[in-house]
């Protein structure tokens, strides 16, 4: 019995380490999510003001600072889990 409660314990503890992971979210990732949902209609500009965005981000996570994406047309601060 306890070894059966043990084994369901270990397995819900994988499944929510890798889902955990899967759903990580990182400067790269907030940028492709900001070109998505960009007010603009010129592309180019949109990419670009993403873009820096996220190099800004990458830029204070790698400084160990709290990383965070700004959204470049509103301003909101998106937590991210990594630099990537």
């Amino acid at each position: 019995m306890i070894r059966s409660c043990l084994a369901f314990v270990v397995a819900v503890s994988v499944i929510g380490i890798a889902t955990s992971s899967i759903a990580a979210e990182t400067c790269s990732s907030w940028k492709q999510t900001c070109i998505a949902s960009s007010p603009n209609t010129k592309i180019e500009d949109n990419i670009q003001k993403c873009s820096a965005a996220a190099k800004d981000c990458q830029a204070r996570c790698k400084k160990g600072q709290k990383s965070y994406f700004v959204g470049p047309f509103n301003g909101q601060q998106h937590p991210v889990d990594s630099c990537g």
